[in-house]
């Protein structure tokens, strides 16, 4: 037993330490994603678990050497302290988020925890994005002839006549992904604050080559405008959100709509804001999202087309008349360097002339939303705060 414990807290510590500071090199960058997104949003599940194995070794019978007995505490200690930190990074997004918003060019005030309407401490703690019972959701709509072309209407029963609607796009590399899976405790919570939320699937890469998946998101809005008054919603009042490649997705489409006064905004979550790979903005990750971009999506190469690569780079697109945006990026996101996200913010707001709020998260990864936790709860504050703002634009 005692050396069952000492594998268990080896590995919550190598599972914190990825989550403090993920590394880049090989093989561990394999691994720098998916451990450290549990580690980073289960932080106090690892400390009960490490509590509970050090009970169940006491009950079992503690080791009498000395040396083996020292090593499970010490080890232990270093589990606690690495989590905690971990823990009071979720604390702090809270504070950092009312910060980065009340010091934009135009100011928003965010709410606090007790606005929220879909939130409780033991949803909190579990971490379970759960569909509410009031949720009603219209399944499976048609906005195109192929089988990908769906999309799910979310709204309640008492969701008043004429209310803004959220079209949002999952993520998932362009290449997998579901309407229903991805960043729910955001989606519900907008739900339950009066919205009508629409989230689509799309044609996915590689059998479906580009322009597919962005003709889709258009397709989508098209037909929120001309359907979405049925279900209650506003056609005049839609905001664009989307998740990873999603994010490139719903910026993409917010940035080629010039003068449609109908997408009020957008919201691009952890987003592909730049689709060259170019090391400037990656430091690093560039050639896998060119491989990606090459192989999966485009079927063309960078060298040759550049172009091609530029022509659908939100990054690339900035133009004075894009819509309001909200960024949010975590600054551990191993799968898309938080530079990108910087690079867009810079240069949108040397470009444009409507506000950007830009919200960067200390020791949060790639697809942080997708867990109920309190930096999700923060960040939805930030952008229910932010869709609320648009509106009236």
């Amino acid at each position: 037993m005692k050396y069952v414990i000492v594998l268990m807290t080896l590995w919550l510590l190598l599972a914190a330490v990825t989550g403090l500071r993920p590394s880049n090199r090989w093989p561990l960058r394999l691994v720098a994603f998916p451990v450290g997104w549990a580690a980073g949003e289960l932080p106090l599940h690892a400390i009960v678990v490490q509590g509970l194995s050090l009970g169940l070794l006491w009950w079992w019978g503690w080791p009498r050497g000395s040396m083996i007995s020292a090593l499970i505490l010490g080890l232990s200690v270093v589990v606690v302290v690495a989590n905690a930190m971990l823990v009071v990074a979720q604390l702090r997004v809270r504070r950092l988020v009312r910060i980065a918003m009340a010091t934009s060019s135009v100011p928003l005030v965010v709410g606090r925890m007790s606005d929220d309407v879909f939130s409780s401490w033991w949803r909190t703690f579990l971490q379970i994005p759960y569909a509410p019972s009031w949720l009603l959701s219209s399944d499976d709509v048609v906005y195109g002839p192929d089988p990908r072309q769906r999309l799910d209407v979310w709204r309640m029963a008492t969701t008043p006549v004429g209310a803004p609607v959220l079209l949002y796009v999952h993520g998932g590399s362009w290449a997998f992904g579901n309407k229903r899976d991805q960043s729910r405790p955001m989606l519900h919570e907008f739900v339950a604050q009066g919205w009508i939320v629409v989230t689509m699937n799309y044609r996915l890469a590689p059998q479906n080559r580009w322009p597919a998946q962005g003709d889709d998101v258009e397709s989508a809005l098209t037909w929120v405008r001309r359907h979405v008054r049925a279900y209650g919603g506003d056609p005049q009042q839609i905001v664009v959100a989307g998740t990873s490649a999603g994010g490139h997705l719903a910026a993409l489409t917010s940035l080629r709509v010039e003068g449609d006064s109908t997408v009020r905004g957008c919201i691009s979550l952890y987003g592909v804001l730049e689709m060259t790979g170019d090391e400037y903005y990656w430091r690093g990750r560039g050639k896998g999202l060119r491989y990606v971009v090459e192989q999966r999506l485009l079927g063309a190469q960078y060298d040759e087309t550049p172009e091609r690569f530029e022509a659908i780079s939100p990054l690339h697109q900035i133009h004075p008349d894009a819509p309001p945006f909200l960024v949010i990026q975590g600054r551990n996101d191993t799968l898309v360097d938080v530079n990108v996200a910087r690079s867009f913010v810079e240069k949108y707001r040397a470009t444009a002339t409507a506000p950007l709020y830009y919200v960067e998260l200390p020791l949060a990864q790639h697809a942080f939303d997708f867990a109920a936790s309190p930096r999700t709860s923060a960040t939805t504050r930030a952008a229910l705060a932010f869709a609320q703002s648009v509106l009236t634009r």
